[in-house]
């Protein structure tokens, strides 16, 4: 009986630890995904694409964006971009090949809002 008990107590407990750890993980999804290109969604974004022709991404967010920041895979600032605008069109040849991340300074808001970029 007590082994019983221990049983469904210990399948309770890890039912809970499992339901807590999925409620707070927050899933990304890629926006732009082809061969040459992949960029994580971020909440700000109207809109996201990548015009293979020019090789430009290009961003479109509800505010103004002041500033772009692009970080290398060890976090180092490689560039700070003041933008000024709710459009932004970044060139693929400002990246090289790796994965970086892009903080967006919104007009207004103190906090970077984080994406990824991988460049294949």
């Amino acid at each position: 009986m007590q082994t019983m008990k221990n049983l469904i107590s210990t399948f309770i407990f890890s039912l809970l630890v499992l339901s807590s750890v999925l409620a707070t993980s927050t899933p990304t999804m890629n926006i732009i995904n082809n061969d040459e290109i992949t960029v994580t969604e971020l909440a700000i974004f109207n809109s996201a694409s990548f015009d293979a022709e020019t090789e430009h991404l290009l961003f479109n967010t509800a505010d103004d964006i002041s500033v772009i920041q692009i970080f290398d895979t060890e976090g180092n600032l490689e560039f700070q971009l003041p933008v000024m605008s709710n459009q932004v069109k970044i060139n693929k040849n400002l990246f090289g090949e790796g994965t970086f991340n892009l903080g967006f300074l919104i007009k207004g808001d103190s906090q970077v809002h984080f994406s990824t970029v991988t460049v294949k």
